[in-house]
């Protein structure tokens, strides 16, 4: 099984419906979804998310989607 960094821009991607990038974003987390892939991140990407999320939305919307990943 592969194994993919999903870093700060591709979360962001995917959150924020950025185009282009966010139809791979979203390919990307559905194939680990489907555990075709194993996805990593890390604490400093998740408190990257976290602090720049938390300029548009609210503590408790952020960690709910956080914990969806």
């Amino acid at each position: 099984m592969d194994k993919v960094l999903i870093d700060t821009d591709v979360i962001l991607d995917f959150f924020y419906d950025r185009e282009p990038f966010a139809e791979f974003a979203t390919d990307l987390l559905n194939l680990c979804e489907a555990s075709q892939i194993k996805g990593y991140t890390t604490p400093v990407i998740i408190c990257n998310v976290y602090y720049l999320l938390r300029k548009t939305a609210k503590h408790d919307i952020i960690i709910e989607k956080i914990k969806q990943l």
